[in-house]
């Protein structure tokens, strides 16, 4: 046995679960949960052995492991009792790891083997991302950098995100486990009868005649057909067949509805019947003797019928039988299987790719446009809509459109529960139609600008709720639209709605960061954010002995305009004034508005003699932007100039408080010696 952080775990490698994650598909498959998902997706064993690294991991953890080792260590022992209690319990569990990020650890099992999955997404409030920065400033590293926008995530997003990596994961997880499972059940059969049906590569015809043919031979068998299902005609008919006197023997088919078949449906492996079955065409077989119906049931579906007459069979030539119905079947549901899952992945590895594409686009309805051209490329359908639910009205609107566009005008809207597209978003199911004509869910003649009669479409949806419906038409081959295409399409669909929803949730939170940073008249930080920004560059210049200077500028003779001219008047000056102190400083440099017609610039990095300077030119440029139109210039007793206070970090204090009174004490003086001047605290 082996202890890890005090639990007694079994000694598993996680070998299998290594070698099947190490395969490039799997890491293509992480990768692009991780990109439309927003979470770095890693892989740990039941041990702790890290079995799946993502290409790029979380910027927060990449920092902390280059920044220090006591860092790494620290956070490694902190999300392992986590994990180890996921894998303990078999229950999904979300934290807040020990840089504050929101994570989930959900378990996973693969064969006998144990494993998680660590996500990590962002912080959930930027009081956590404070409290992560002012952590690592107080054991004196620096803060990381952040290189992308601060975005915020929620426990309950976290839960879903979970949620929806443990179907995706589970899902192709089984379908492997299940292949395994179906290989060796293929093996356990090769020591019956040899080594015959166990390639994955045969098609199902090929099996039955070789089946057919080998039991012709093996049991000297004079009269013997394989009859397959036809879905179409709702009948079996005959697929392959073998007479020794008289050659091939004569087609016949037997109706779904027969009792033979009903008996075979309900779990007896052969029908003995002396009676002819019910087919006009079978008329040749009247007074043959026995005729025996061996099922070849596949994933317990009656898909074949395997027919001998005139024929006693022994007992053991019966078990013979059915043993070769019985591995054909399998070595079908194989090949099915195999076929299945490299629809799969060609699928998922196209759905990844189209993820990819549509993840880094910020623009909405460039993004909107982009989720519809690529899901008609993906059906290759030559026309279709992409419409979003207003959801203060349930009404549907066109957004995005491909095609015939003449014959949809912009921003249609209809009623939800109104026409295909409404029932859609009104059930919140996909809806194939091959003939609308025939169809009785539509049962509507077809308009001349289409060329099928066939359209898919489907709702986006997150969760349980839908945002909008994708309709596509018009295959380019002149096909109809199939399930295959209905699967291909809703997987896209899937990843696209998350994409969607998140980007809206970005363009919310630039929006939400930006009312709550920024002055809403002159674009310049606020008078809360500038406490922050001065509290992190006082302490920077504290750990690196740095100078660091601060202005404070008060407008001579605003309030004599704002009150002669009006608000409307002042308000267009602040906003150039506060344009003509953005384009003077430097681009290190921090310009608020403080209030009113006051001004506050932090100087990161600079000494007295240079934050003069600086002063200087905000003080020159002011008064150069300041022009009053000559009406108003021959009413204001003098021109409108800037005066401005100058103290510096150490020398005039060494805390916010006493650096923000002793600049105020500072332009006061200004204030008094005659204004649109500088004056420095001393």
């Amino acid at each position: 046995m082996q202890y890890v952080g005090g639990t007694e775990l079994n000694a598993i490698t996680g070998e299998h679960l290594k070698d099947l994650f190490a395969t490039e598909t799997w890491q293509n498959h992480f990768t692009a949960l991780s990109d439309s998902l927003g979470f770095s997706l890693s892989i740990y064993s039941q041990t702790g052995t890290k079995l799946f690294t993502p290409l790029r991991t979380h910027p927060l953890c990449r920092g902390f492991r280059s920044s220090s080792s006591e860092l790494t260590s620290q956070c490694k022992s902190y999300c392992h009792p986590f994990m180890m209690n996921t894998i303990s319990k078999g229950k999904p569990d979300v934290y807040k790891c020990y840089a504050k990020i929101m994570t989930f650890a959900l378990p996973i099992k693969y064969m006998d083997e144990r494993a998680v999955v660590l996500g990590q997404g962002s912080f959930s409030s930027y009081e956590d991302f404070r409290e992560c920065m002012n952590h690592l400033s107080a054991i004196g590293l620096d803060t990381i950098s952040i290189t992308m926008p601060l975005t915020f995530t929620s426990v309950e997003h976290t839960w879903k995100v979970s949620g929806f990596v443990a179907d995706s994961v589970g899902r192709l997880l089984k379908d492997a486990q299940e292949t395994v499972t179906l290989k060796r059940k293929i093996e356990s059969l090769k020591s019956i009868i040899g080594k015959w049906g166990s390639s994955a590569d045969e098609r199902s015809e090929m099996l039955y005649k070789e089946m057919i043919d080998k039991l012709s031979s093996l049991l000297d068998i004079d009269d013997i057909a394989i009859l397959a299902f036809d879905r179409k005609q709702k009948k079996y008919l005959s697929l392959y067949s073998l007479s020794r006197s008289s050659g091939p023997a004569e087609a016949i088919a037997i109706s779904e509805r027969d009792s033979i078949v009903q008996d075979l449906v309900s779990g007896k492996p052969f029908v003995l019947s002396a009676e002819p079955i019910e087919d006009p065409k079978a008329d040749f077989l009247n007074g043959m003797g026995a005729l025996y119906f061996f099922s070849v049931m596949v994933f317990k579906k009656l898909e074949g019928i395997l027919r001998i007459t005139d024929r006693v069979l022994k007992e053991s030539d019966k078990q013979i039988i059915m043993a070769y119905c019985q591995q054909t079947a399998l070595s079908i549901e194989n090949q099915r299987l195999h076929e299945g899952l490299d629809k799969k992945f060609d699928r998922f590895a196209a759905i990844s790719e189209l993820t990819k594409t549509i993840t880094g686009i910020r623009d909405y309805e460039t993004l909107l446009q982009t989720i519809l051209d690529k899901s008609a490329d993906l059906l290759k359908a030559e026309q279709g809509s992409l419409m979003l639910v207003d959801h203060k009205t349930e009404n549907l609107y066109v957004e995005a459109k491909k095609g015939n566009s003449e014959e949809v005008p912009e921003k249609h809207r209809i009623n939800r529960g109104e026409g295909i597209a409404g029932r859609v978003a009104e059930l919140g199911e996909a809806i194939l139609v091959e003939n609308l004509e025939d169809d009785p869910r539509v049962m509507q003649k077809n308009r001349q600008h289409y060329k099928t009669r066939s359209f898919v479409s489907v709702p986006l949806k997150i969760d349980d709720r839908i945002i909008g419906v994708l309709n596509l038409s018009d295959k380019m081959s002149g096909e109809v639209f199939d399930e295959e295409d209905l699967k291909l399409i809703q997987s896209f669909t899937t990843q696209a709605a998350i994409v969607m929803e998140r980007n809206v949730f970005y363009h919310r939170s630039e929006e939400l960061k930006k009312l709550t940073i920024t002055d809403s008249l002159t674009g310049l930080l606020n008078r809360r954010y500038l406490y922050e920004r001065l509290k992190d560059e006082v302490a920077r210049s504290e750990r690196y002995n740095h100078h660091l200077s601060l202005l404070m500028l008060d407008l001579d003779g605003f309030k004599y305009c704002n009150d002669t001219f009006g608000h409307l008047f002042g308000d267009k000056l602040l906003k150039d004034i506060a344009e003509a102190l953005q384009n003077t400083v430097r681009s290190m440099d921090i310009v608020a508005r403080y209030g009113g017609d006051e001004f506050m610039v932090i100087l990161p990095e600079t000494a007295e003699a240079l934050a003069i300077d600086i002063a200087e030119r905000l003080r020159s440029n002011v008064a150069m932007k300041a022009v009053l139109p000559q009406e108003a210039a021959d009413k204001v007793p003098h021109p409108l100039t800037a005066s401005i206070g100058v103290v510096c970090y150490p020398d005039h204090g060494k805390t916010i408080e006493l650096l923000l009174e002793n600049v105020d004490k500072a332009l006061y003086r200004a204030k008094n010696k005659g204004k649109n001047r500088i004056e420095v605290f001393s």
